[in-house]
C-alpha cells in the first residue's frame, strides 16, 4: 500500500455491508479498490490474516485493517471532511439519518437473511450465486460439495434468529414497510434528507441490494416497489449524484415519517427489550409488540446500537434539539432514546474493529 492513497475494501457477493460501504465509497469519489479474495474461508488468505471474522473489511493507504461498517463511514468523515459528506449538515437531520441506517443494518437485516434461506428456491440459488462470485473457476463436483457446505451452514445459523414461525411475520411486515416508505419518498424527494443520499439512505440501500437479487423478496419488490427497485440501483453508484440537503424547519416527508413510526412501534421497543433482558443476565426473552409476545436471543452488538444511538441523541443541541425532540416525540422515539442512571458511562468507543 506504500505511495498509494487508494483504499481496499474487501467483501463479497451477499454482503450487503460490503455493497453499503463500497456505495459510500463511490458516492464520496474516494478512491478505493473492490477486492473480492479468492476462498475467502482459507486460513493463508488475507480475510483470515486481517483477522476480524466480519466482512466487509477495509485496508486504509497506510496498511491497517479496519471492520465494522457504520464506524468506518464515520471515521472517513472525520479523515476526508467536507468531500460529498453522507451526513447531513443539519444536526436534528444527522441524527434522524443514523436512526435510519440502524433500522437498516440491525432490523432490515432479519428479513434479508430469513428470505434468503427460509424457502429450498432462495437457499439454491443464494448459495450457487454467493459461492460462484467468492470461488470463480472451478470444476462442477468441486463447486457443488462447497455450495451444499454454504448452504448447510447458512440455513443453520437461521435457527439462532429466534422463534422463526412467530418472527417471520414481523421481519416480513419490516421489509414490507420500507418499500411503502420509500415509495412515498420519491413521489417528493429523491432520498430522505433531500437531493442528496445520507448515511441513512445508503444503510437501506445495503440491505435492499441483497433483496432486490435475491428470488423470493425480488419478486416482492419488482411486483409492489418498482420505483424503489430502481432506487436501490441508482444508490449502487451514486458518484455522479449532486442535490442539496433538505429544509430541516421543514416537517418530515412522508418517506421519512413512515421509517420514523417504524422505529417508534417496533425497532426502538426491540432494542429496548434486549438491553433490558441483557442488563437481566436473560439470553432469551419476550418481545412484547402491540398485545404478541416475539421470543428472541440477546445480541449484545444491538445494545451497543441503543447505546450509540442514545449518545448520539445526547450530543444535539440547542434548537436542533428542541426541533428533534418534537419529531421524536410524535412518532414515540424520543423515551426509548433517553440515558438511563449510569448508561451514559457504558457508552462504548464507536470505532472500527
Amino acid at each position: 500500500m506504500s505511495g498509494t492513497q487508494r483504499y481496499r475494501i474487501i467483501g463479497g457477493p451477499g454482503s450487503p455491508y460490503s455493497f453499503k460501504m463500497r456505495a459510500v465509497l463511490r458516492y464520496r469519489r474516494i478512491a478505493h479498490d473492490w477486492v473480492v479474495p479468492p476462498k475467502f474461508r482459507d486460513p493463508e488468505g488475507e480475510l483470515a490474516k486481517a483477522g476480524k471474522g466480519i466482512i466487509p473489511v477495509m485496508q486504509l493507504p497506510d496498511g491497517r485493517y479496519w471492520a465494522d461498517s457504520t464506524p468506518m463511514i464515520l471515521a472517513l468523515e472525520q479523515m476526508h471532511p467536507g468531500s460529498r459528506s453522507v451526513l447531513p449538515d443539519d444536526p436534528a437531520d444527522r441524527f434522524l439519518a443514523l436512526l435510519l441506517e440502524d433500522i437498516a443494518d440491525e432490523w432490515l437485516v432479519f428479513a434479508m437473511f430469513d428470505f434468503r434461506w427460509a424457502k429450498q428456491i432462495d437457499q439454491e440459488f443464494c448459495a450457487r450465486r454467493q459461492m460462484a462470485g467468492w470461488f470463480g473457476a472451478m470444476p462442477a463436483d468441486e463447486f457443488d460439495k462447497i455450495v451444499a457446505f454454504f448452504r448447510d451452514r447458512q440455513v443453520g445459523m437461521l435457527a439462532r434468529a429466534g422463534d422463526l414461525g412467530t418472527n417471520r411475520p414481523l421481519w416480513y411486515e419490516g421489509y414490507r414497510r420500507v418499500l411503502e416508505a420509500i415509495e412515498l419518498q420519491v413521489q417528493h424527494s429523491r432520498f430522505f434528507f433531500g437531493g442528496r443520499p445520507s448515511i441513512g439512505d445508503f444503510g437501506l440501500y445495503g440491505q435492499l441490494s441483497q433483496l432486490a437479487v435475491d428470488p423470493t423478496p425480488s419478486e416482492i419488490m419488482r411486483r409492489d416497489a418498482v420505483r424503489t427497485y430502481q432506487w436501490q440501483h441508482d444508490l449502487d453508484d451514486a458518484s455522479g449524484i449532486e442535490g442539496e440537503w433538505r429544509d430541516p424547519q421543514a416537517p418530515p416527508g412522508a418517506g421519512l415519517a413512515a421509517l420514523l413510526e417504524l422505529a417508534g412501534d417496533t425497532y426502538l421497543p426491540f432494542l429496548v427489550a434486549n438491553a433490558a433482558a441483557i442488563a437481566a443476565g436473560t439470553k432469551l426473552y419476550g418481545l412484547k409488540l402491540r398485545g404478541r409476545s416475539y421470543p428472541n436471543p440477546t445480541r449484545a452488538y444491538k445494545r451497543r446500537c441503543l447505546l450509540w444511538l442514545k449518545a448520539a441523541l445526547a450530543s444535539v443541541e440547542g434548537e436542533p434539539r428542541a426541533r428533534l425532540e418534537k419529531t421524536l416525540k410524535h412518532y414515540g422515539c424520543w423515551e426509548p432514546l433517553q440515558f438511563s442512571p449510569g448508561e451514559e458511562q457504558m457508552v462504548p468507543p464507536l470505532v472500527p474493529l
